[in-house]
This record gives structure tokens, sequence and C-alpha cells, in this order.
């Protein structure tokens, strides 16, 4: 670990998001480091950051291109009293802290496609996941990554047509730490309502972002297709899907759409 840029927004005591952060040049990825921390007793709210990950990934396994210095990539260790059952929730609830933390930045841009990416202008620009470390004691590895700063020349020429970042689309260089003390303290914010209230006073929020009601997508969980018009989501954060005019409750997969324009 080397100076920690990050130690000035730390704050609150254990229990608060942000409360104290870890912060690495380079590691193989941030939810490994989060992970020997969490077996370890780190409490909830504990916070892993890098400037470099060499093994970063996303959903399904997907490599997460960030060359370093220039993107934010966090993990929140989190012990929330849920179910197992419940935890993709949490990456919904991610998305919405995350959003609001980019209005600070992009007012009306941020956008979100479920269930875990980060869209600007019909590119996606971050993205988050929901880890259980099963484990004793339990506990829930909550990723989160964004480009930032990230150049229009540094993004691979196979992903320019799919990845931006704030930089590009606004043309203003993000205070990484700023930016990082608004979204620990808007997801501390919203974990708290999660814990208080359920997802259902969050879920509204959620669908003000959505970039999918009302388009026509595929979802695949693995196993099945499902294809049809998006109608929201519900109070469990299920897709709600209209299939041949009937309704169809989406919990988990990858989602195609025909066409985004956001």
């Amino acid at each position: 670990m080397n100076d920690n840029p990050y130690r000035g927004i730390e704050h609150g005591g254990p229990g608060t998001v942000g409360w104290r952060i870890h912060h690495y040049a380079e590691v193989g990825s941030t939810q490994e480091v989060a992970e020997t921390l969490a077996l370890g007793g780190a409490a909830h709210g504990t916070v892993v950051i890098a400037e470099s990950q060499t093994a970063g990934h996303g959903r399904l396994g997907r490599e997460w291109f960030s060359p370093p210095g220039v993107n934010l990539h966090a993990t929140v260790i989190l012990r929330p009293a849920m179910a197992p059952a419940e935890v993709p929730i949490l990456g919904l609830v991610a998305g919405v802290a995350l959003a609001e933390a980019v209005e600070t930045e992009a007012p009306g841009l941020a956008g979100l496609k479920w269930p875990n990416d980060l869209w600007i202008r019909g590119k996606k620009a971050g993205g988050m996941i929901a880890q259980l470390l099963s484990a004793p004691p339990p506990c829930v590895l909550l990723g989160i990554g964004i480009n930032l700063n990230l150049t229009a020349q540094q993004i691979p020429e196979e992903l320019r047509g799919i990845a931006t970042s704030l930089l590009i689309e606004t043309g203003k260089t993000v205070d990484r730490v700023k930016f990082a003390g608004a979204l620990f303290a808007r997801l501390d914010q919203r974990i708290r309502e999660l814990q208080r209230s359920g997802f259902g006073p969050i879920a509204p929020v959620w669908e003000r972002y959505s970039i999918l009601n009302g388009k026509r997508i595929t979802v695949f969980d693995g196993q099945s297709r499902h294809r049809g018009i998006v109608q929201g989501i519900d109070r469990d954060g299920a897709l709600l899907l209209n299939e041949d005019g009937t309704t169809q409750r989406v919990l988990a997969g990858d989602v195609t759409v025909e066409k985004i324009d956001h």
C-alpha cells in the first residue's frame, strides 16, 4: 500500500461506507484484495481502491479494460442483513448511487442498463458486481468500476464504438477523490435506505435512470432466451418483460438491445 490520496475522504466509523479506504498502486483485482480483508474481519463499509488491476473483471467474468491512474476501481465490503437470494439487489442499489454521483459531474447524462451497467450517451462507462462471500462471517463484495478520465485514444480500437468516459463526454477532467467521496456518501445513504425500507422506495429512482424501458430486448440467462419489450423493474429488482402479451419476470441474464438511443 502506498501514500493514500483517498485518506482525506474517510469518514464516520465501522458501518459507514468509506470509513476506511485501502489504496493500492496495482493489484490483481480489488475483489481479491477485499476478499482477503473480509475474511480477516474487515468491517462493513471498508473500501479497496486500486490505480490499476491486472485481472479486473465484471459480470460473467468479462475483462474490464482500464489503464492505470485515470479511472476508479473500487470494492466495498458489506455485511448487510439480507438473504443470499437478495444480494443481486445490491448491484441495482449501487447503480443508483453511481448514477447519482455521475449527476454531480454530468447532469442529465447518466443512464442504467439492467442489471449492472452505467451508460452515457449510448455507450458503457461503468459497471457494478455484487459477489456473495459465503465463508463465515458472510458478506458481500460490491465491485464498482467507472471510466472517469479515460481519453478516446486510450480506448482500444475494438471498444471505441461501445465504451466511453466522463472526460470524453464532458470534456472536463474529473477529480477522482472528490468523485469517490460523492459516490461513497450516496452508496451509504442508499444501502441504509435499503436496510430500513427494502428496495421498493429505491426502485422508482432506478427506473428514472433506466435506458431500457420501452425497448425491445433479448435476455439470455445461460439456458434460455426471452425476447420482448421492457416494462420496467419490480420492487424486487426483477426485469419486467412483455413477451407475446404476457409479462415475464426476469431475475438475471445478459441483455442485448435492438437499439439504444440515450
